[in-house]
């Protein structure tokens, strides 16, 4: 499972921090607090602890966390969300390292601190419920409990679902990571195309729609990570002599890969290549397949892929070769 993305579960703060993190952001430190407000004081300290784990400073962000978790002054006058939120945020820098027993403590806080909370319906608190999920799921997986995380991980999918429909741009990279989690997760192939066909309309109508470049690229990423994901999964199939299910998993890493709206490249050619190999395993697509290979070689002339040309023109020559032996069997038999 990819690692949380923490961003989307951020809680709003009471304060604008815009200023603050522009300084963050061009120092790398955290700005000058004298004569602030203690709430003021307060924001600043979650929005550059948010700030290091973006940054990948987790010695520094673990720090930060622990800081306001433990402060006896702080911690009494910290709202439950952003206490939720830190435990949540140590709790995913805990799975990275693999301190399973510490991570399901600090989600045991996580989920007593957003129980004290009121507005059980506001995205915020939505959010953290998914990630607390999603972390749960990686944690139970990474320990053999499989049907525990598959539990887990449908229930964050299913609330990442509803949440899109009303915050695409803060909630699709998520979804998108949840959905490829259904791979490592779910040991069923068919229920895992089932996963993936559930969200497919909600991927095809949401994903790139978006007004913030930062959520835009984030989706991107998620996306991109996603079809690649598939790519593995088909080439599993197709090592295990099963045709049928590689044709299905090449043929949504194709469609995701076009909603990245990105030119003809090697991603699509050896995608293509991929489905190709499936198809020529089922009896009735191999012509298909045959079309399919003849239509890539000028794409993979163009892009001067000179293995990938010989990869087809060899499929091509041993399609020929398996259609005459097999005639020649059934002659003798």
């Amino acid at each position: 499972m990819k690692p949380l993305l923490l961003d989307f579960a951020f809680p709003h703060l009471n304060n604008d921090m815009t200023i603050a993190l522009a300084q963050i952001k061009r120092t790398g430190n955290m700005p000058p607090l004298a004569g602030l407000d203690s709430d003021v004081v307060l924001d600043i300290h979650m929005t550059y602890a948010q700030y290091l784990i973006s940054d990948h400073r987790t010695v520094q962000a673990s720090q930060v966390i622990d800081n306001l978790i433990y402060d006896d002054e702080t911690e009494p006058n910290m709202p439950p969300i952003y206490n939720t939120w830190l435990w949540v945020a140590r709790m995913t820098l805990l799975i990275e390292e693999e301190a399973w027993a510490l991570a399901l403590g600090s989600a045991e806080n996580a989920l007593q601190q957003l129980a004290s909370i009121k507005g059980k319906k506001s995205e915020d608190f939505m959010a953290l419920l998914v990630a607390i999920l999603y972390n749960l799921a990686a944690v139970h997986n990474a320990g053999g409990d499989n049907s525990r995380a598959s539990k887990e991980l449908t229930k964050a999918q299913q609330l990442l679902e509803r949440l899109c429909k009303k915050n695409n741009d803060r909630f699709s990279a998520m979804l998108l990571y949840a959905v490829e989690a259904s791979t490592d997760i779910i040991s069923s192939r068919t229920k895992q195309m089932n996963v993936l066909a559930h969200y497919q309309a909600i991927i095809d109508a949401n994903t790139l729609k978006l007004s913030s470049a930062a959520s835009q690229s984030e989706t991107r990423k998620a996306l991109t990570e996603l079809v690649d994901t598939l790519r593995k999964e088909g080439e599993i199939m197709l090592q295990m002599g099963n045709g049928r299910n590689a044709v299905k998993y090449y043929t949504k890493a194709l469609r995701y890969h076009k909603k990245l709206n990105e030119p003809l490249g090697m991603t699509e050619l050896t995608l293509s290549i991929g489905l190709a190999r499936a198809l020529m395993r089922l009896i009735n697509r191999r012509a298909a397949a045959e079309q399919l290979l003849t239509s890539l070689l000028p794409l993979a002339r163009k892009l001067g892929a000179s293995n990938e040309i010989i990869e087809i023109e060899n499929l091509l020559s041993n399609k020929t070769h398996n259609f005459n032996i097999m005639t020649l069997l059934k002659g003798i038999f």
